[in-house]
């Protein structure tokens, strides 16, 4: 995954006030997860890029 995408997710993630904590739960992953998604250090699959666009409430492709 791009660092351009793990931009995108914490910009959703920050809008929606969300910590990085209650997304991993809300996510069923770990905190360090989310940190290296949104760092652009962890791939992502579209099944969880799904499931952030529904947490986040925000189309799939405001993440991309």
């Amino acid at each position: 995954m791009s660092e351009f995408t793990g931009k995108k997710l914490k910009e959703a993630r920050m809008k929606a006030r969300l910590s990085q904590d209650e997304a991993a739960n809300l996510m069923k992953v770990a905190k360090r997860a989310i940190s290296e998604m949104e760092a652009g250090k962890r791939s992502i699959s579209a099944d969880e890029l799904a499931q952030f666009s529904r947490i986040y409430e925000v189309d799939v492709r405001e993440l991309l």
